[in-house]
């Protein structure tokens, strides 16, 4: 799970954000958008900034980082404009005045970014501990409505996404293994290399089929979905790609507390059935998702002091699963 800009250092981190500031005012210039002011929201895989236009309209920009391919671009906005037409609210692609979904945008000192503008999607963010059992079920059901409404998704022939299994696995478990040392000590690097291990032996015996493969969000977690009048809404399609099912909902449940991914299950299941004994296999996603979090943040020092206070837990799930006990809905009692 790569990074698309730099961010290791404060220094990067402001050049980055003032090179997709110029990125951003070019790229606005080119659609037929009367807009009025721009609000940076935050860097991650691409720079987004809100934009408020007239009549009370908003739209995201997103500036993506220099190395992105457009044809991916323009393959997650393929991808959600089909879902779009399954009847599932998310932000759909505004063309810009060439007609095209993909804006090409320079720096003043002429850098070249990509740039894609799409459609707001209103809501807001709950935190972990302000979700209600219902809000919990209802993040389920929309995962299922997401994979029921893909089971039919034809792309392309020119259609570029990832696909996320044992390759891009070993990728992000090679990358932590070189970086772990500021938050996982060596003797628990033991723990996490058995794990992935045993994760790894897994996928290599998987086969897909349209029940439990195909194109997935791969980051739905709960700062991935706004609540708006009770119904929640996903955003940020820009890991989407081909994966299992489970794995894709092992990405939104990793961030909940057990009894919350037993009602996320329940929601799920209410739409969608799960076929033969998914748990272990669920499970085997959930550590999989983990490392990849954590190879994810692993050169940010603003993560670090959090990862730190998150090992005990983490160490107590990774043993959990090497004694093949089941964990994922379940309290884990954490060494001191």
């Amino acid at each position: 799970m790569a990074k698309g800009f730099q961010m290791d250092t404060e220094i990067n981190r402001n050049d980055t954000l003032k090179q997709t500031k110029q990125a951003a005012l070019h790229a606005l210039q080119k659609y037929e958008i009367n807009w009025n002011s721009i609000h940076f929201i935050q860097i991650s895989e691409h720079v987004t900034f809100r934009i408020a236009a007239d009549q009370g309209e908003s739209f995201l920009l997103r500036i993506h980082s220099a190395g992105k391919n457009p044809k991916e671009i323009s393959s997650e906005l393929e991808w959600t404009s089909a879902m779009k037409s399954k009847g599932i609210t998310l932000p759909v692609a505004v063309r810009n005045r060439e007609g095209s979904l993909v804006t090409t945008a320079y720096t003043d000192d002429g850098k070249q970014y990509y740039a894609t503008l799409l459609t707001w999607v209103e809501g807001e963010r709950l935190e972990k501990g302000e979700h209600t059992e219902e809000t919990i079920q209802k993040m389920g059901e929309l995962m299922a409505h997401l994979h029921k409404a893909s089971t039919d998704f034809s792309p392309s022939t020119d259609f570029s996404r990832p696909s996320w299994g044992i390759h891009t696995f070993e990728r992000d478990w090679a990358h932590l293994q070189l970086n772990h040392g500021h938050f996982i000590s060596n003797e628990a690097l033991e723990l996490y290399s058995m794990a992935a291990e045993k994760v790894t032996e897994l996928l290599k015996t998987l086969t897909s089929h349209e029940h439990d493969f195909g194109m997935i969000h791969a980051d739905l977690h709960n700062g991935n979905i706004v609540f708006f009048e009770g119904e929640p809404y996903p955003i940020d399609f820009g890991r989407c790609g081909f994966g299992y099912h489970l794995y894709d909902i092992a990405q939104s449940i990793l961030g909940l507390f057990p009894p919350q991914r037993v009602l996320f299950m329940k929601g799920y299941e209410r739409i969608r059935q799960l076929h033969g004994e998914y748990i272990p296999k669920l499970e085997a996603f959930f550590i999989m998702a983990l490392i990849e979090a954590y190879s994810f943040h692993a050169d940010d020092s603003a993560e670090w002091d959090g990862l730190i206070e998150e090992q005990p837990y983490a160490e107590a799930i990774l043993k959990a699963y090497l004694n093949d006990s089941s964990f994922l809905f379940v309290p884990l009692e954490i060494s001191s």
